[in-house]
């Protein structure tokens, strides 16, 4: 119960966090200095936290050289949500700038359960799933 309420948590903030970093962006002038900001201020919320938490920052050589190279890719990838959202919400309004995010995350999702990408357990693709996607995309 408690992971559907941090879901629902999470996606309620995502639409704020486009909405204000878009107005950002009309304050700074940029979208890329507006999702600087916005990733900044995330990473000093996140160092205080770690200070506060008493965790180390430090992480160990072979951690680098025994994964896979994707697993580094987080941030990027953050990045990149991140930037496209600021720079679709002038163009598609509140609502689409959400909701095309959301199909493809569904899209995605679909995908990586139904192969087991990234080391997730598979969850094979089924017809329900299938028209579940499908009902989003008509809501979309």
């Amino acid at each position: 119960m408690l992971a559907i309420v941090i879901g629902l948590v999470i996606g309620i903030l995502l639409p704020m966090q486009t909405s204000v970093n878009s107005r950002l962006r009309t304050i700074v002038g940029s979208p890329f200095v507006a999702s600087f900001l916005s990733f900044a201020i995330g990473t000093t919320f996140l160092t205080l936290t770690l200070l506060l938490t008493g965790q180390s920052f430090g992480i160990e050589s072979s951690v680098f050289q025994g994964e896979p190279l994707w697993m580094w890719s987080g941030g990027l990838l953050g990045v990149i949500f991140l930037t496209g959202n600021i720079l679709l919400f002038p163009r598609l309004g509140s609502v689409q700038t959400v909701i095309m995010p959301i199909f493809g995350q569904i899209l995605m999702g679909l995908l990586i359960d139904h192969f087991g990408w990234f080391n997730s357990t598979v969850n094979v693709l089924t017809p329900w799933r299938v028209f579940g996607a499908l009902l989003v995309l008509l809501g979309v």
